[in-house]
Parts: C-alpha cells; sequence; structure tokens
C-alpha cells in the first residue's frame, strides 16, 4: 500500500520536475457569502506547497500526495481554513499530514485545535514548525502535533530527536538546478517536512 501524505499549504504544482507522480487535492477557501468553500483548484501561486512536495517525492518517489491549498494567492489563510483542510486530509486516508505553516493563537484557536485532534484521533501524524519567533504559534503549539525545529547546521539528510515530539533537521528544501542555494526558499517549513520524512522511514522500517 503506498504511502499516502498531505501538504496543507499553499497548494502544489503536479507539472513541476521536482514533484511528478500522483498528486490529487482540493482548495479550501472563503467563498463569496464568507462561507467555506471547496473545489479541485489546487495549484499553487505561491510555489512553496510545491517546494515542500518536491521533497516528499524526493524520499517517496511512489508517495501519493494530496494537496490542500488553504492560502489564498495573496499568501493568506485562516485557521478555520486550516482546520477545515486538517479534516479534509484525515478522510481522504492521509497517514502523514505536512503543516508547514504557522498562524497566530485567537478566535479559531479550539476549532483548530479539535481538528488536530480528530485528525491524530483517526491515526495521522501531523507535523508542525516551530517559528524561532513565535513560539506560541499554532499548530506547533497543539497538544499531539509534532513540533519541527530547524537547524541549518545540520546535513540535508539528518534528524535530531530533542524529545518525544520534538525534532530538529536542515531548513532547506530540494535544491534547484540554476539556483544558487542562499537564493532558493528556506526555512523551518522545511524543517518540517524533513521531520515528517524521517518519520515515515521510521515507521515504514518498523512496519517492515
Amino acid at each position: 500500500m503506498a504511502l499516502r501524505i498531505a501538504i496543507v499549504d499553499t497548494g502544489v504544482n503536479p507539472w513541476h520536475s521536482h514533484v511528478r507522480g500522483a498528486v490529487e487535492g482540493c482548495r479550501i477557501f472563503v467563498g463569496a457569502d464568507g462561507r467555506i468553500a471547496e473545489d479541485e483548484d489546487f495549484c499553487d501561486p505561491i510555489g512553496h506547497g510545491t517546494a515542500i512536495a518536491g521533497l516528499v517525492r524526493e524520499a517517496f518517489a511512489d508517495a501519493e500526495i494530496f494537496a490542500v491549498r488553504v492560502f489564498d494567492k495573496h499568501d493568506r489563510t485562516y485557521p478555520s481554513l486550516v482546520a477545515r483542510g486538517l479534516l479534509r486530509a484525515a478522510a481522504e486516508g492521509c497517514s502523514h499530514i505536512n503543516l508547514s505553516l504557522t498562524v497566530p493563537a485567537g478566535a479559531g484557536t479550539v476549532l483548530l485545535e479539535e481538528a488536530c485532534a480528530a485528525a491524530i484521533d483517526a491515526g495521522c501524524v501531523l507535523v508542525a514548525p516551530q517559528h524561532p519567533h513565535w513560539p506560541d504559534a499554532q499548530p506547533a503549539a497543539l497538544p499531539g502535533v509534532v513540533v519541527a525545529v530547524a537547524d541549518d547546521t545540520l546535513p540535508p539528510g539528518q534528524v535530531r530527536r530533542l524529545g518525544p515530539q520534538r525534532l530538529a533537521a536542515p531548513d532547506r528544501p530540494r535544491e534547484l538546478a540554476l539556483a544558487f542555494p542562499r537564493s532558493n526558499l528556506r526555512g523551518p517549513s522545511f524543517a518540517c517536512t524533513r521531520v515528517l520524512l524521517h518519520l515515515a522511514r521510521e515507521q515504514g522500517t518498523a512496519a517492515g
């Protein structure tokens, strides 16, 4: 059975050279009437989710990727959209959910916490990054969510365990052939994906 990984992010470009393979998905957004809506447009106008998917494909070439786009073209989202995206990913049978994002605690805190709890109860592994200047940001601060900490001193393939639910990993995405390393995207969100992939490998080894 193929590994099924959800990427709750800016969307995914399935035709990118780093991503080509099985990609399904949806978009969760606020409709014109102010209500949460869903469609099949998981295209990525930002590029961040595609970079995350590139790391996933590099590690697991045959993985099924389910992209949940929760950001608009201006790179904005809300806790309620992330919560709905989480539940959608769990309903799609994703074993691992990559949450390379941070949202502030506030009106949507309870909704997001309940969604995380429901996904974890369904057997999903949730991983989110800890922002270096925003330690209380969600979903990393919520119960049961595995916390990823960026450590740019680590080589690309190394992950260091800091505690039962806390791991450190490099903050770099997959390298682009025509880009200088420092000009590429980087940050805690990529440490998040590297931690998630590490956990998926560990679970695969244990199951084998």
